[in-house]
This record gives structure tokens, C-alpha cells and sequence, in this order.
């Protein structure tokens, strides 16, 4: 299958050299950054409680993806075929893939509550292109994305089955037992990246993964590095906590007038950007505690401000009301 996958990665990027661009945008659209803006855009200016179910299912996908990549510790495309253009590049191991895997949890998530045909078939289509732009740009097989989307519906089946009867019993907890779960959550999926690690023993990085990754995108790897379970763990406790903090949950209006919705998402965003940017300027790239420290740190925070902050900036002070 890989020596078949490589084909296809080839034949795709010499034939169709004019779908470059539009497959970065799409990739894009699978990126972490891009899962932010969107939450928080549905959290503060549509439906509270959906961008609340979709941090929360995100940061639970993204947990278990990571431990899954590094359980397989497989290669990406043009880590190891000198055939294949990096178009893109990342540092994480390769099956399965996270693009794939959350636009399935996402747009799948969006089109279950929206419950519209043709939105279904909207949803649908935007995760083939995502999965499909990560085949093109040479970073992932077609069977890493091919497992990326059926472990997404998978996890989003389970989250639809489990969601309603596990939340009634967070729900009857005090604060600080939502706010314990939430860092017990948070932990346990951090706990799966790193018992897979640990689970690795003295298993190194083959050398020539590296050096090939390196020659063809001039970036260089460190899969071994779990800065992105750590994001979602982060995440997944922030969001979490923050909406168990606020004491009239949904008390924000998430509608209202198109210019007061435009002002709440462009403050809001730009606060997400500064903490998100400004607390990641401070992590060192070693896997060192206080690396992952900050790092948990930086994505609880932005998590937080997206469900409490500022939805209680905003119902105090005029934009969510």
C-alpha cells in the first residue's frame, strides 16, 4: 500500500500542478488555528453550547490522535521517497492523520446538528478535501488519511452516544467536581500520548527520516516531541472549565445584531491570538516539563477566555447582550 500510495502522491503532483494553491487552503482549513476560529466563532456569535461540544470533541480527538501516531510511529510521505515535492511539512508522525481525522469529528459533529441534506453533503465533501490536500502537498499516505477519517467517525459516534448521559453527571457535580473532571479529562488524554511514548523504550527516529525530511522541506522533525497532545489536552481543559465556571451558562446571547456579533468575534479573536501567540513565543521547542508546562498552560488559557473570559467580558459590558 505505501509503494502504491507514493505513486498516486507522485501522479497527483505532476499532473495536477494548478491544484497547489487550492490545497493549501484546504489543508489550512484543517489546521488547529483554523479549529480555534471557528469554535469560538460558533461559541461567541451562534450557539453556545454547540462550540462548546465541538472544543470539547475536539480536544478528545485530538488527544487520542496524537497517542495514535506515536503507538504507529510511521513516517510521512516525503520523509522517506526523495519522488516525492514536500508541499508541506510537519514534525508529528504520520498515521493517521489529524487533518483527516478532525474535519471528519468537526464537520461531522456540524452536520448532526444541523441536520440538513444538503449541508450533510457540504460536510461530507469539505472532509474529502481536507483529507485529500494532505495526499497532495506529500505529507501523508492515502491510508493515513484513509484511518484519519474512519477513526474521526468512529470517536464522533461514541461522543453523540456517550455525550448525553455523561454530561448529566457532570452536570450534578459542584464546581470544583466539573472543574476536577475537566483536569482529569485534560490529563488522561495527555497520559495516552505519553504512555505511548513511554511504551516506545529506546526506539529512535531512523536517522534517514530525519535527513530526507530535512533535504526535501528544510524543516526539521521531531515527532517524538508531543507538543499537539499537550495543545489538546490544554484545550480540552480550558473550554471545559471555563464553561463549568460560568454560573448561567449561556447566559450570553450568541445571536443578536450582525454588528454587535461582528464587534464580539473581532475582540474575542484578537485576545485568542495575543494569548495563543504571545504564551507560544515563550515555549521552548525541548521536550523539557517546563516546556510542556507552558505549553498546556498557553492552550488552557485561550481555551478559558473562549468559554468564560470572554463571554463574561461581553455580557457585562454590552456585546452579549
Amino acid at each position: 500500500m505505501t509503494d502504491i500510495g507514493i505513486v498516486l502522491i507522485q501522479a497527483l503532483q505532476a499532473q495536477a500542478v494548478w491544484l497547489e494553491v487550492p490545497m493549501r487552503f484546504f489543508s489550512f482549513l484543517g489546521d488547529p488555528e483554523f479549529y480555534l476560529l471557528i469554535i469560538a466563532l460558533i461559541y461567541w456569535c451562534w450557539d453556545t453550547r454547540l462550540g462548546l461540544r465541538l472544543a470539547l470533541l475536539m480536544g478528545i480527538s485530538g488527544g487520542l490522535n496524537q497517542a495514535l501516531k506515536v503507538a504507529f510511529h510511521l513516517p510521512r510521505p516525503y520523509w522517506v521517497c526523495p519522488g516525492v515535492r514536500a508541499l508541506g511539512s510537519n514534525p508529528s508522525f504520520g498515521l493517521p492523520s489529524a487533518h483527516a481525522q478532525g474535519s471528519a469529528v468537526l464537520w461531522g459533529l456540524l452536520a448532526a446538528d444541523a441536520r440538513w441534506k444538503w449541508f450533510t453533503a457540504f460536510a461530507v465533501g469539505m472532509a474529502f478535501l481536507i483529507g485529500g490536500s494532505r495526499v497532495f502537498l506529500g505529507v501523508h499516505f492515502p491510508t493515513d488519511v484513509l484511518a484519519g477519517w474512519a477513526i474521526g467517525a468512529a470517536v464522533l459516534l461514541a461522543f453523540l452516544a456517550l455525550e448525553e448521559p455523561v454530561g448529566r453527571r457532570i452536570a450534578a457535580l459542584p464546581l470544583s467536581g466539573r472543574v476536577l473532571a475537566a483536569f482529569a479529562g485534560s490529563l488522561a488524554l495527555a497520559m495516552a500520548s505519553f504512555g505511548a511514548l513511554a511504551a516506545l523504550g529506546d526506539w529512535e527516529v531512523p536517522a534517514s527520516w530525519a535527513a530526507g525530511a530535512l533535504e526535501r522541506s528544510g524543516e526539521p522533525i521531531n515527532p517524538l516531541l508531543l507538543l499537539d497532545a499537550v495543545t489538546a489536552s490544554g484545550l480540552f481543559f480550558g473550554f471545559a472549565a471555563g464553561a463549568a465556571a460560568d454560573r448561567h451558562p449561556g447566559s450570553m446571547c450568541a445571536r443578536g445584531k450582525g454588528s454587535v456579533r461582528l464587534f464580539r468575534y473581532a475582540f474575542g479573536i484578537l485576545v485568542t491570538g495575543a494569548i495563543w501567540y504571545g504564551l507560544g513565543s515563550l515555549v521552548p521547542p525541548d521536550p523539557l516539563p517546563a516546556t510542556y508546562a507552558l505549553q498546556y498552560l498557553r492552550a488552557a488559557v485561550a481555551g478559558a477566555w473562549v468559554s468564560f473570559g470572554a463571554p463574561a467580558l461581553f455580557a457585562r459590558y454590552g456585546p452579549g447582550t
